[in-house]
């Protein structure tokens, strides 16, 4: 296998001395670029420098310039000997673009007609979306992963592609291990983060109702509609078959070496590789995922501490909660005033009656032993018993078995390769069960112990009798 590449001798070289030289100006650059990068994303064609340059000036009007400090704004003027500079916010928009371009986040091209186009580079893009990433804080989605695995190695189809199967079954297997990794080294981070300044009411409502906010909700699917057991064992079985197959695995192997332009030797590394590591990763995903939940168990545990803390600390002891109920009422009584404010609580009364024999300790009384009474199982006579076994027998006979659906389809063909829904013998729909009759006859049409087969006709409905049924027609295998 060939070395990888030093990523730092890809990237320029000033790339990050910009988001650490700068002092205050680091926040402002990277809201500056994923602004940038929001609004390059779906655009084909690049973008022109005013729309980019009015971007930021809309930045600094509405947050970025009452947001710097003096010391930041001094070390911007540095780099200008204009005194007016720092005024106009399309030329301090402007200076902030050329920052950019020259330590390589942006690339500035010009075009034919002298119109020049912002870009932003390939690695500009890949970084600014891990920024998003880190920005926005969302919890990890595996839903469906596993799933589309699933589907990608057992469902197989006439333009089935075993190399292309298997790769994306890999992916996608990867994404939900790696997700699953991150999230296990990172619950504690996850629980200081939802729980940090919560008020314990709040506290309270992640705890007995919103809990899932550390984990997020597609580890909940992932443990309930989208388990692991409901996938893993077809997928092992399917790939432990294709590694004992010596014609899946040649096939597979030019497959991936004419996709990916590999030699033979390298392309079968890769699907080797492939089966080895996606039936590995998930026989072993069960301690990770007791391992996610032990943890979880942790953070709830953590968080009744932080309610218990805060509820008996001293900062929010009983007596200091009286010191400061007595403050307000002295502070209101200064205030001139009498009555009590409608957001106070109210005082609880609860009636007393007169004490009656219910109202003290009363022992507990034995109760009595409990005895069942006699089962008495009827014995039936011969009679009795022959009778209830032929009602049975024709109960039994009268129910619809493929069998006869097959002799009332080969009675209405009556010979014939097919027969049209119009075709039908009108007399059978005139008794009462004729409707089951065809109900049933529709339904077994793709049994494997009937020998017709159902193919739906276009057109407007056929009327039978009373019945109006969707045109389709019977056709003998």
């Amino acid at each position: 296998m060939a070395a990888l590449t030093n990523p730092f001798d890809i990237l320029p070289a000033n790339l990050f001395n910009l988001l650490s030289t700068h002092g205050g100006l680091q926040r402002h650059y990277m809201a500056i670029l994923l602004r940038i990068y929001e609004l390059a994303e779906f655009n084909r064609f690049g973008l022109a420098r005013e729309r980019v340059v009015a971007e930021v000036t809309n930045y600094l009007i509405s947050e970025g310039a009452e947001a710097m400090s003096a010391a930041t704004l001094a070390q911007v003027m540095a780099d200008e000997a204009d005194p007016a500079f720092i005024n106009n916010e399309r030329e301090y928009a402007s200076w902030f673009l050329r920052r950019l371009i020259e330590a390589g986040w942006l690339e500035s091209e010009q075009q034919a007609d002298y119109t020049e186009i912002i870009i932003l580079p390939d690695y500009a893009f890949t970084l600014l979306e891990a920024f998003r990433t880190i920005q926005q804080q969302k919890p990890r989605e595996y839903t469906g992963q596993l799933y589309t695995a699933h589907q990608l190695i057992t469902k197989r189809g006439d333009d089935f592609s075993p190399a292309l199967a298997l790769s994306q079954a890999y992916e996608n297997v990867r994404q939900v291990i790696r997700g699953l990794n991150e999230l296990n080294q990172n619950i504690r981070r996850y629980t200081e983060r939802v729980t940090r300044d919560r008020s314990v009411a709040e506290l309270l409502q992640m705890q007995f109702d919103d809990y899932a906010q550390a984990l997020g909700p597609a580890y909940h699917t992932l443990k309930t509609s989208d388990h692991i057991s409901r996938y893993r064992r077809d997928i092992v079985t399917q790939l432990q078959t294709w590694q004992l197959d010596s014609a899946w695995l040649d096939h597979a192997v030019d497959e991936l070496a004419t996709q990916s332009r590999l030699t033979p030797a390298q392309a079968s590394d890769e699907v080797n590789h492939y089966l080895r590591f996606i039936i590995n990763q998930l026989e072993t995903l069960d301690p990770l995922l007791q391992e996610i939940d032990v943890r979880h168990a942790q953070y709830l545990r953590t968080s009744l501490r932080q309610i218990r803390y805060q509820l008996v600390s001293a900062e929010g002891g009983f007596k200091d909660r009286l010191v400061s109920l007595a403050r307000q009422l002295a502070a209101l009584q200064i205030q001139g005033e009498i009555e009590q404010p409608e957001s106070m609580p109210a005082f609880q009364t609860v009636s007393v009656q007169q004490p009656d024999a219910n109202s003290y300790y009363t022992l507990p009384k034995r109760r009595a032993p409990f005895t069942p009474e006699r089962i008495i199982s009827p014995s039936l006579g011969v009679e009795e018993a022959r009778a209830l076994r032929e009602a049975t027998l024709r109960e039994l006979g009268l129910a619809i078995t493929p069998a006869k659906i097959q002799r009332f389809v080969d009675q209405c063909l009556n010979g014939n390769r097919a027969l049209h829904i119009r075709e039908f013998p009108l007399h059978l729909f005139q008794r009462e069960e004729g409707l089951s009759w065809l109900i049933h006859t529709i339904a077994y049409g793709n049994h494997p112990e009937v020998n017709y087969d159902l193919e739906p006709l276009p057109g407007a409905p056929v009327i039978i009798g009373q019945l109006r049924v969707h045109p389709f027609r019977l056709v003998r295998r």
